[in-house]
């Protein structure tokens, strides 16, 4: 070891300091601005969401169950995480680390789940148009939304706070993570992912499905009522809200792939993935949680035009 490269602090606490090189600093740099993002866009799309008036209440509350679960995850998932890259090893404690691992256990289903909540609010919304008030009101939307925070938050603490925490590493790099318990944790993970997406898959052709026949019978009504000269032709049922709810969900999927690779290799006894690996594929998950403000925005004509109408507000006031 080179002397010159260990200082007084490392020699008295007995391990060396490792270094990152250049590119796990650019990743970590880049992490740094996935965070500034994610913690500037979301809030922006919650106070865009509210002054929307063009967006049905209930599913607003879906939406911002997904933007308030992003805001969380950069606070209490990304910024941890990004120290203990910066520090290369966990600095925040033994409590805060099983604190974090329950956070983002929790975060990353909460992610899921609204996206579920979301894809069951349009399939009610094109399957059930007529009876849509009545079946999904905005008390039920409201307590749905808090059932599953409530649910994703009670078994995240009993399991990954209390059988199976994420503990620091004993030996470098002395990470928080979990290491005696991986190979449960990334099972009930993936097997809660794998199900949600199933679950969304499913509903989506089904909309596509109704959205199908729909557009058949509606085709055969319009030629009837040209041939009798009449002018109220019956309009086509919009899917365009469930395609944006399935594009997020795309977005996750290909967000989460990287990382989810990852944990498979890490399996693999005896194979030990690089650490920029590990820094590149966390920074492509992490910044799922501003891209879905994109996707809303490039989707959404109601969210673009209250987004503008705040920024000419908010010009209008300082200058």
């Amino acid at each position: 070891m080179n002397p010159q490269s260990v200082n007084f602090t490392e020699l008295l606490n007995g391990e060396p300091k490792p270094q990152l090189d250049a590119y796990e600093v650019s990743v970590c740099v880049l992490t740094a601005l996935t965070v500034v993002l994610i913690l500037t866009l979301n809030p922006i799309c919650l106070v865009v969401l509210h002054r929307a008036s063009g967006i049905q209440e209930t599913t607003k509350v879906f939406m911002a169950s997904l933007t308030v679960s992003d805001i969380c995850t950069g606070l209490f998932w990304v910024l941890p995480d990004l120290t203990q890259h910066f520090n290369r090893k966990w600095v925040l404690g033994s409590f805060l680390c099983t604190a974090w691992g329950v956070t983002s256990s929790s975060l990353g289903g909460l992610s899921m789940f609204s996206l579920v909540l979301m894809t069951v609010d349009r399939f009610v919304a094109i399957v059930h148009s007529l009876r849509y008030p009545t079946l999904m009101t905005l008390k039920k939307a409201k307590t749905s939304v808090a059932i599953t925070w409530s649910m994703t938050l009670t078994f995240s603490i009993i399991a990954f706070g209390i059988f199976l925490p994420s503990v620091i590493s004993p030996s470098a790099p002395r990470e928080c993570n979990f290491t005696i318990h991986y190979n449960i944790y990334t099972s009930i993970v993936g097997s809660a992912i794998a199900i949600s997406l199933v679950t969304i898959f499913i509903l989506y052709m089904y909309i596509l499905n109704v959205a199908r026949q729909q557009a058949r019978r509606i085709a055969a009504q319009n030629q009837i009522s040209v041939d009798l000269g009449g002018q109220n032709a019956p309009q086509r049922v919009s899917t365009k809200s469930a395609t944006t709810v399935f594009i997020i969900t795309m977005t996750v999927f290909i967000c989460w792939i990287p990382s989810f690779i990852f944990s498979v290799i890490s399996l693999i006894p005896g194979v030990q993935p690089p650490p920029l690996l590990k820094l590149i594929s966390n920074l492509i998950f992490y910044s799922n949680s501003w891209l879905n403000v994109v996707v809303y925005y490039m989707r959404n004509r109601e969210l673009r035009q209250a987004l503008h109408e705040l920024f000419d507000s908010c010009f209008r006031r300082r200058f």
